[in-house]
């Protein structure tokens, strides 16, 4: 029996000790069964938190017990802040529901690990948020265009359109269309491109910020049709 690398998505009670674990892995989702891992004593209980990297047996059938785990990495510095915990909560949740079986899991697996590994280290997990949501896009086959007019082919005196995946010129803007200017759609592409194997995100702007974010939630809106609880909750944390 092989032994696998996970990621918890999700951990769910079952009966009275029990607990189903919805993980995701280089080769895709997978549920297991945990027995046990809510008493105490159970030295297999931190394996079923969410968000934890952990590493088990593969299982025979779609929906084994989880056996010989062992718990590589708790992000335990991501946990002990709620915002930031409720950010890695939020990329869980997107995983969970966004991406599909047919997916390239191998690519998808490792950039995750990539991402929680740099919030860990009490980088900007604002920022690694938005670089998961804008690559996720990509991943799923919504890729975004910077580099001319979506209607005309213009390069020139560009703007980001939400509504269209990318850019158009000042030209092709309708009444009420909503538009970012170049600094913010210079910005989104920034973090769209970067690789967080070799660079750093440039620190942005408050201002900047919030045009990523309001740019995101369209284009989830739009594209994916899918808003997470967790993403509610940091809302109201903006709030207060």
């Amino acid at each position: 029996m092989e032994e696998t690398k996970g990621l918890v998505l999700q951990s769910l009670d079952y009966k009275d000790n029990h607990k189903i674990l919805y993980l995701y892995t280089a080769v895709g989702h997978q549920t297991l069964l945990a027995y046990g891992v809510k008493k105490m004593n159970n030295i297999q209980r931190f394996l079923s938190q969410r968000g934890s990297l952990i590493q088990y047996k593969t299982p025979k059938k779609p929906m084994d017990s989880l056996c010989d785990g062992e718990l590589l990495n708790g992000y335990d510095s991501i946990k002990e802040d709620p915002t930031t915990y409720t950010r890695m909560l939020h990329i869980l949740e997107l995983v969970r529901h966004v991406i599909d079986d047919h997916s390239n899991h191998p690519k998808m697996f490792q950039f995750l690990v990539k991402i929680f590994d740099q919030m860990n280290q009490l980088k900007d997990a604002e920022l690694y948020q938005y670089i998961f949501e804008l690559k996720l896009l990509h991943f799923i086959g919504y890729g975004l265009n910077f580099k001319q007019c979506n209607i005309c082919g213009n390069n020139k005196d560009l703007v980001f359109h939400p509504s269209s995946g990318g850019v158009i010129c000042r030209h092709h803007i309708k009444d009420f269309s909503v538009t970012y200017p170049y600094d913010t759609y210079e910005s989104l592409a920034h973090l769209y491109f970067i690789d967080i194997s070799q660079d750093t995100p440039r620190q942005l702007s408050s201002t900047e910020r919030s045009h990523i974010s309001d740019i995101i939630a369209l284009l989830y809106d739009e594209f994916v049709g899918y808003q997470t609880k967790s993403s509610k909750i940091l809302q109201q944390m903006k709030k207060i």
